[in-house]
């Protein structure tokens, strides 16, 4: 019973320990981007085409992983993504120009999207009760690291003789922390339940069991609720890629100093939403929830782009807002394919990077072709697409009889 007791502990930790490194990691780029573009003097469509190959990065190792999660397991993709990001984050130390430097970033979003889907699978399989309240107090952690990014990133910047590349530097023992846990840690067996709740009331029987990740591609609701996935993290991610140079650029803000402090804020209304929220959807609905969500996340983009260089007070508040749509979807994804969450949830997140990753490509062109105001403003756009694909989710679970929606 100990040594149970003692396994379900590392997983926990590994689990809630890695959303704070995401956080971390992801987030320095925040601050970091700006002065990035900064130090090699770089138009935007190079910088939109640095921040589209980055989630790109994710999108190829996403489908690699998903493709292999049915025959390995979670655990050999959690280990490549650790090791992937490591390297990643040396490399970016020692790296002499923008190339080289994206091609840094690029290895550290390679081993993200291992990572990113060895820890969701895991996470698909040991929260199978009340998934949505579990699925975000976990991403509520990456809340946590996202706070902390942007600050660690100041520091870095601020310190005499350092700058924006230590700041990744510094995160190197956190991951290899991570890699000796989820070395020792013994991973539930594919298509396991791991909760200490037992069977879940809301994950149905499905009568196919054990779907590859091709199988998941042929499925419409696999699509859709990717659709929804990508456009919902193009959103939330909007903030942390193109808010600070939004705010230098159109408005002479520092990014070291006033913008960390935006992000920070942001990533701290992010974090309080994950963790007190989750009973909320619960009780609403997962889906119901992010409809009323995305609606009020127009009218905050709204207040916030009208009011000028004083939105930076105001759009923080989106990070409440936005913070639901991954865990939730994840939920969704969880109470749709019962037992083939984790591989369905593979091409869920591989199919929503490619989203992501050609929206920020349309941004750093809408900077270009119409000015620096308004490729951040085009979130407004994406988020009455997402309005509607929510819409016709919601319609299509309900036709299919999924609970809690």
């Amino acid at each position: 019973m100990k040594k149970i007791d003692a396994q379900r502990i590392l997983l926990y930790i590994l689990l809630f320990g890695t959303m704070i490194m995401f956080g971390l990691v992801d987030n320095i780029r925040g601050v970091s981007f700006p002065l990035i573009r900064n130090e090699f003097d770089v138009p935007f469509e190079w910088q939109g085409l640095m921040v589209s190959a980055l989630s790109l990065a994710v999108v190829i190792s996403n489908i690699i992983t998903g493709i292999l999660l049915k025959r390995f397991g979670a655990k050999p993709a959690t280990l490549v993504g650790c090791l992937g990001i490591c390297i990643g984050l040396v490399l970016v130390f020692f790296m002499p120009g923008f190339f080289s430097v994206a091609l840094a970033l690029f290895v550290v979003s390679f081993g993200f999207g291992f990572l990113d889907i060895g820890i969701n699978a895991l996470a698909s399989q040991v929260f199978v009760v009340k998934a949505a309240l579990m699925m975000n107090l976990l991403h509520s952690f990456f809340g946590i690291g996202s706070i902390m990014g942007p600050q660690v990133a100041r520091l870095a910047v601020g310190g005499e003789g350092l700058g924006w590349r230590y700041a990744y530097i510094f995160l190197l023992p956190l991951l290899l922390l991570l890699f000796a846990i989820a070395l020792i840690a013994r991973f539930p067996k594919d298509g396991s339940k791991a909760s200490a709740g037992g069977n879940s009331p809301d994950v149905p029987d499905d009568p196919v069991k054990r779907k590859n990740f091709f199988d998941a591609l042929k499925m419409p609701m696999v699509w859709l609720i990717a659709l929804t996935l990508g456009v919902a993290t193009v959103i939330e991610s909007n903030t942390p890629n193109w808010g600070l140079l939004y705010f230098q650029d159109v408005y002479g803000i520092d990014p070291a100093v006033e913008g960390a402090t935006f992000l920070s804020a942001f990533f701290l209304l992010f974090t309080v939403s994950r963790l007190v929220c989750g009973s909320l959807v619960e009780r609403l609905g997962y889906v119901r929830s992010l409809i009323g969500v995305a609606v009020l996340t127009f009218a905050v983009l709204v207040a916030g782009f009208l009011l000028g260089t004083r939105g930076i007070f105001v759009l923080p508040a989106l990070g409440f807002l936005v913070a639901l749509f991954w865990p939730t979807m994840m939920a969704v994804a969880i109470v749709s394919f019962g037992r083939d969450a984790p591989v369905c949830a593979g091409a869920i997140i591989a199919i929503a990077g490619i989203v992501n990753s050609a929206a920020q490509f349309l941004v750093g062109l809408t900077n270009r072709a119409i000015g620096p105001a308004w490729g951040y403003r085009s979130t407004l756009v994406y988020t009455v697409i997402l309005i509607f694909v929510l819409l016709a989710l919601y319609k299509n679970l309900k036709r299919h009889n999924i609970k809690n929606i």
